[in-house]
């Protein structure tokens, strides 16, 4: 019933990213999954204030989140928007 106890892998963002993240690839609807990945790398950034530049953007949060996803985000729709030319949504 209850989570198995174990460390987070990025201690400023906590065990509930993590959590977020392995659960991105249940979600059935994929324009909700892109949504819930912005809000994972939105997170990240929270985060990670120090990575952000003055536009709200941050390249390394999205690498971040493609480095601790233990899956390819864009086997499930989830786009690199630095990678493929595209608007950086995550808040």
């Amino acid at each position: 019933m209850f989570l198995k106890l174990r460390k987070p892998k990025d201690f400023d963002c906590g065990l509930n990213l993590d959590l977020m993240i392995e659960a991105l690839p249940r979600i059935q609807d994929e324009q909700s999954r892109i949504e819930y990945a912005n809000r994972i790398v939105g997170l990240i950034k929270q985060s990670h204030i120090n990575w952000v530049d003055d536009n709200g953007e941050s390249k390394l949060a999205w690498d971040y989140f493609y480095e601790i996803a233990d899956y390819d985000p864009e086997e499930y729709g989830i786009l690199h928007p630095y990678r493929h030319n595209l608007v950086d949504h995550a808040r």
